[in-house]
């Protein structure tokens, strides 16, 4: 894939620990109870870190991922623009 900062969701995804650094940072400099409760709410949530294809049928998951093949491997009209622009300029 042309930009690395996309994640498709059949890939694994390592987080950098920065984020949790960050996040850290934030929750120590916040002093607004409820949307720290709200946060604990999202983190202890059974469904945190649910795979969005694990909720899918068979048959809509396999729809889904031959779609997501069939775009990797398509040009986009960005890649388009983008290879018009470099070749105006030549």
């Amino acid at each position: 894939m042309e930009n690395s900062n996309f994640v498709t969701l059949r890939k694994s995804f390592v987080m950098a620990p920065e984020l949790k650094q960050k996040l850290h940072k934030l929750i120590d400099s916040c002093n607004d109870e409820f949307l720290l409760e709200e946060a604990r709410a999202v983190l202890e949530s059974p469904q945190t870190g649910k795979e969005f294809l694990d909720e899918l049928d068979e048959e809509d998951r396999d729809s889904f991922l031959e779609g997501e093949d069939e775009h990797d491997k398509s040009v986009t009209q960005h890649r388009l623009l983008h290879q018009l622009d470099a070749w105006k300029k030549k």
